[in-house]
């Protein structure tokens, strides 16, 4: 995954992430909500030739993109963990 930045400043940031699609942008979407964001939304021009434009607004954007990955991370990382415990 390679991500591009397309535009920032303090109030906005856009990102183009390489080679994803509606799972990844949707749950980072979702998720950058609890970090006191004004907007956050994405879109894909075309599923089989564009990739995924995420643009977040608020304060500290890149920041709150960090967090909101890091949340992520971690709760993908229990849910891998959890399924795991069950399944032995």
């Amino acid at each position: 995954m390679e991500i591009t930045i397309l535009n920032e400043n303090k109030e906005m940031m856009e990102i183009e992430i390489e080679g994803e699609d509606h799972t990844l942008c949707n749950a980072l979407r979702s998720e950058l909500w609890n970090f006191e964001i004004d907007a956050a939304a994405y879109k894909i021009e075309h599923p089989l030739v564009s990739d995924p434009v995420l643009m977040v607004s608020g304060k500290n954007p890149r920041g709150k993109l960090v967090k909101a990955s890091e949340s992520l991370r971690k709760l993908f990382k229990s849910l891998k963990d959890d399924f795991n415990k069950k399944i032995k």
